[in-house]
């Protein structure tokens, strides 16, 4: 299928309305600036640089506007944008460049001396956003300009998204034209997306609920994407009380919002869809938000799928906080047990995804690739629990689960309780060695700024609210928990760090 240029469309409908706002800066670009902007630097790489197609641009910056212009860009130039995880060290950074080999490496100042080592290594094009002769004198000066997309099949890699590599290294997930568009059909099936939103962007662009999720659909049905450079509580507070209509977060966005003493008194009066994903929802976050008359719809999606596979609507979310819902749009799903047969009915095992929302697989890994994607599903390594509704939860990552005294321990379960407890601000469950129970569970806690809480107040909660089995044997106070940038806690690291607890005993 051939690919339709949308910004150019968007350009010719309403070239002076605000396509993005940057959050900090108040600085913004009309959809006519952005197409204008993308245009010329699609017409330096290919006429100037002479990049040949597929050529690949890496991108090490937090989020800005010029972030956008560069990936509609590559659109233009047949090229492939790859935005890198600025959170990652050097040497992380390099095995990745490594491995995608950039032609041209887009940098911004605060990463010049990483990105130094990125270029020497990789003999790759730097191009600086921030110097006075940088990007921004490339681009106001480009001698030409490429109008529109050419030639660009469905089936063309657009992006390279790196996965976060919690279990090995990170592998780049290839984007293509016709999963961005079919993530965008999905994304205004759903209701979450409408003609002229004004929607909040606290994720990275790195990552695919920061780029794919909802900034690329809001700017193909014309709406202003709000780009805030990193998350803060307090000015993501103070724009959701302005003009906002939707935002998605993952629940450690949330809980830092709803932990903050400004909480209390924040109103949102314009918010329409606040959306939660990247892992399970405890429900105390749904209750403290519906206290102020907005409903948590939870989704569900992968890098590798859309990322736009589940959202649950407002009648569903507020009759079930915790679940996705049903599969959206064009999304094919099914829930299998530990052999692979699928299960029908009332449900719990493996999800797995399948239709036109899949990648085609890991840059340069077809082993990798035909490991995960196996006659047209992609295993996803979550739980997941179909009711008699039809309805999807989202129960925990298979990978997590333990297994005690015979029973299997869901950690999300116990976290979600955690959640509830007035003192704990952040927790985490994993299940550690127990030579009697075979594993046992372990809850690493972080308390709320100012209260006092004991391990002994936590395991008795516990006890008194949760299945023996379920309640953990061990509670550890901790200072904070590894995220990745995500925003999801990176357990491989706790067991790393904790496993010997149980094998102490």
């Amino acid at each position: 299928m051939q690919v339709i240029d949308w910004l150019r469309r968007a350009a010719e409908q309403y070239p002076e309305r605000i396509a993005l706002e940057e959050l900090e800066t108040g600085a913004g670009r009309t959809y006519g600036e952005l197409d204008a902007r993308a245009g010329r630097l699609g017409w330096i790489f290919k006429e100037h640089f002479k990049l040949p197609p597929g050529a690949r641009v890496g991108i090490l910056s937090h989020n800005r506007a010029a972030h956008i212009e560069l990936v509609f860009a590559c659109a233009r130039a047949s090229l492939v944008a790859v935005p890198l995880n600025w959170r990652l060290s050097t040497s992380e950074l390099l095995a990745i460049v490594e491995d995608f080999e950039p032609s041209v490496l887009i940098y911004e100042n605060d990463f010049a001396v990483v990105a130094a080592c990125l270029v020497q290594q990789t003999r790759c094009l730097p191009i600086a956003l921030d110097e006075p002769k940088g990007y921004d004198t490339m681009t106001s000066t480009a001698a030409g300009t490429l109008s529109s997309i050419v030639s660009r099949s469905s089936d063309d890699v657009w992006m390279l998204l790196y996965t976060s590599g919690t279990t090995g290294q990170p592998k780049g997930v290839m984007q293509t034209f016709g999963m961005v568009f079919v993530n965008a059909m999905n994304t205004f099936v759903s209701g979450n997306v409408a003609p002229g939103d004004v929607h909040l962007n606290v994720l990275p662009f790195f990552h695919t609920a920061g780029l794919n999720l909802y900034t690329l659909p809001v700017l193909m049905c014309g709406g202003r994407v709000i780009i805030a450079r990193r998350f803060d509580p307090v000015a993501t507070m103070k724009r959701l009380s302005r003009d906002v209509v939707s935002m998605f977060g993952v629940p450690a966005i949330y809980l830092a919002i709803l932990n903050h003493p400004d909480f209390a008194a924040a109103t949102f009066p314009r918010l329409r869809n606040l959306s939660v994903g990247g892992a399970p929802i405890p429900a105390s976050i749904a209750e403290a938000f519906a206290r102020k008359g907005v409903v948590v719809t939870p989704g569900y999606g992968m890098t590798e799928a859309g990322p736009m596979i589940f959202t649950a609507d407002l009648n569903t979310a507020t009759r079930k906080p915790t679940c996705v819902g049903k599969p959206v749009g064009s999304a094919l799903v099914r829930i299998v047990d530990r052999d692979g047969r699928e299960l029908t009915g009332v449900a719990k095992g493996e999800l797995q995804i399948g239709g036109p929302v899949l990648t085609p697989g890991y840059w340069r890994r077809p082993q990798a690739s035909q490991a995960a994607i196996q006659n047209g599903w992609l295993s996803t390594g979550d739980v997941a629990m179909r009711d008699e509704s039809g309805d999807i939860f989202i129960i925990d990552r298979l990978k997590d689960m333990y297994i005690s005294g015979g029973e299997n321990v869901y950690p999300a379960e116990i976290e979600s309780f955690l959640y509830t407890l007035p003192n704990i601000a952040e927790a985490a469950v994993i299940g550690v060695p127990d030579k009697r129970w075979g594993e046992v569970g372990l809850a690493l806690v972080v308390p709320k700024k100012d209260i006092e809480v004991s391990a002994e107040q936590v395991r008795s909660a516990c006890r008194m609210h949760l299945a023996r089995y379920k309640a953990p044997q061990y509670v550890r106070l901790v200072d904070a928990l590894p995220r990745t940038p995500s925003g999801k806690v990176e357990k491989h690291k706790l067991l790393k760090q904790f496993t010997a607890i149980g094998e102490e005993r």
